[in-house]
């Protein structure tokens, strides 16, 4: 009866007590009038029982009749042993009396489900990376193989670095070698008995000069220089020609018992004729096979 009436007047209230506990005596209406007419008795006969005095004395302290007498049973002090239960955050209790019925309610805050609760992201787990030095079997282990190709492009470049060296270094050894030789501007000397008003003991001397790509050739008869001749043989193009040695020999190529000049410009030869006391150059042709 008790608990179909608690579910019925409170739908809501989660109930607390399952079972019926011992009640405190509740006085009548009779027994509360009868207490306040025997009060104001007191107070008209003894007015030291009323005002701010009352309670002081012995007789005036309070005490409880058997009327007022609480019944509780032992079993309302027994406490439960701690369990592994999972305990709720619980409101203040609340009593509600209806009639000689006194109903004890307490809210209790319920947590949801695991599967409602919001629960947090979940962590990435950290991750450590150890270098570990592995030795791959030799029979397992393949090489990149190269082209052949490749070989071959890398050795003519080799090579063409080492002709352009030595290419270089050769050209450096032959000019520092010439400016020894023949000074610059190029110059050569040399004594010749051409039969132009000289001797054995006063010999014609000859002097082949490159003067800025001019190739001269410059005659002392006798080593007479109020005499001397200068021959224009040629012009010269081309980058460092200015450096090229022009030198000179002698040579009858008629068979006429008088030398003829010849002029070495690297390797070409030109033939001046030795005639009438002088050279003219040779006619194209009338030397060929004679050089």
């Amino acid at each position: 009866m008790t608990d179909r009436r608690e579910q019925t007047a409170f739908p809501n209230q989660r109930q607390y007590y399952t079972e019926r506990r011992p009640v405190q005596k509740i006085p009548t209406r009779g027994q509360v009038e009868e207490a306040a007419r025997r009060q104001a008795a007191l107070e008209a006969a003894d007015p030291s029982y009323m005002g701010h005095s009352a309670g002081i004395h012995p007789e005036h302290r309070p005490y409880i009749t058997d009327d007022y007498e609480l019944e509780e049973g032992d079993e309302y002090y027994q406490t439960r042993l701690p369990t592994s239960a999972r305990r709720y955050q619980v409101s203040p209790e609340q009593i509600y009396q209806s009639g000689n019925t006194r109903l004890h309610f307490r809210y209790v805050d319920v947590p949801k489900r695991k599967s409602r609760q919001q629960l947090p992201p979940p962590q990435q787990p950290e991750r450590y990376t150890e270098e570990i030095e592995t030795t791959f079997p030799k029979g397992k282990h393949h090489k990149r193989s190269i082209h052949p190709l490749l070989y071959l492009g890398v050795g003519m470049v080799a090579m063409a670095a080492l002709f352009l060296l030595l290419s270089s270094a050769a050209t450096w050894i032959q000019t520092t070698k010439d400016d020894l030789t023949y000074g610059r501007p190029r110059t050569f000397n040399i004594d010749a008995v051409v039969g132009h008003n000289d001797s054995a003991v006063n010999p014609t001397h000859f002097i082949a000069l490159n003067l800025n790509r001019h190739v001269e050739v410059i005659e002392q008869p006798g080593g007479d220089a109020s005499k001397m001749k200068v021959y224009q043989i040629t012009t010269l193009f081309g980058d460092g020609e200015n450096l090229t040695p022009v030198t000179l020999s002698f040579r009858d190529l008629k068979d006429n018992g008088k030398l003829d000049m010849l002029i070495h410009i690297q390797d070409q030869t030109l033939v001046m004729i030795n005639e009438n006391g002088t050279f003219r150059p040779a006619k194209p042709g009338k030397v060929k096979g004679l050089l």
